[in-house]
């Protein structure tokens, strides 16, 4: 039967020039097991990898996503919070305005009438007891722009700052 099979006529691949069969056969065996080889142990270990960067990188866009998401909210919240801010401290504002104005107002109107005392008085007095008054007015003038000051920003007033604020009353009544 191997003469049957060495003898050159029964060589079915002989129009493709393949002469002998014996180095053919050796041949295909050998890729045959080569592409089972690297199927195994090359192939799928790198359609394993390939599939689990796949996976990693739909994760990592699922969680970019995910992130715009979340940071579109977070804006949103922030402007607005910031309008409710603004609009609640434009609120504060308008009322300090109209509390400052309301109590400009009476200190002006308790000024004008304590004023109008003095310069009754001082009218009656001497020259040196007109300056002793001017001197006392100055100083409660310093000290209703001090109350008003601390009325206005909230604020209690240290000793330093009502001396500071009398000072600056005082020089801009002076010059």
């Amino acid at each position: 039967m191997l003469q049957i099979i060495a003898d050159q006529s029964w060589n079915p691949f002989a129009p493709f020039g393949v002469t002998s069969w014996e180095p053919f056969l050796a041949n295909l065996i050998a890729f045959i097991l080569m592409v089972v080889i690297l199927r195994y142990v090359a192939f799928k270990p790198i359609q394993n990898i390939l599939e689990k960067r796949r996976q990693r990188i739909e994760e990592g866009e699922e969680m970019r996503e995910e992130s715009e998401r979340q940071l579109a909210t977070v804006k949103e919240q922030t402007r607005e919070m910031l309008v409710e801010a603004g609009e609640k401290g434009q609120e504060k504002i308008d009322a300090a305005k109209a509390a400052a104005a309301r109590l400009l107002e009476e200190q002006e109107a308790a000024a004008s009438e304590k004023a109008a005392e003095i310069i009754k008085k001082a009218h009656e007095l001497s020259a040196l007891e007109q300056q002793k008054e001017r001197d006392a007015l100055k100083e409660q003038f310093g000290q209703l722009v001090a109350l008003a000051t601390a009325q206005v920003t909230g604020k209690v007033l240290t000793e330093e700052d009502q001396r500071r604020i009398n000072r600056e009353a005082i020089d801009s009544l002076d010059s």
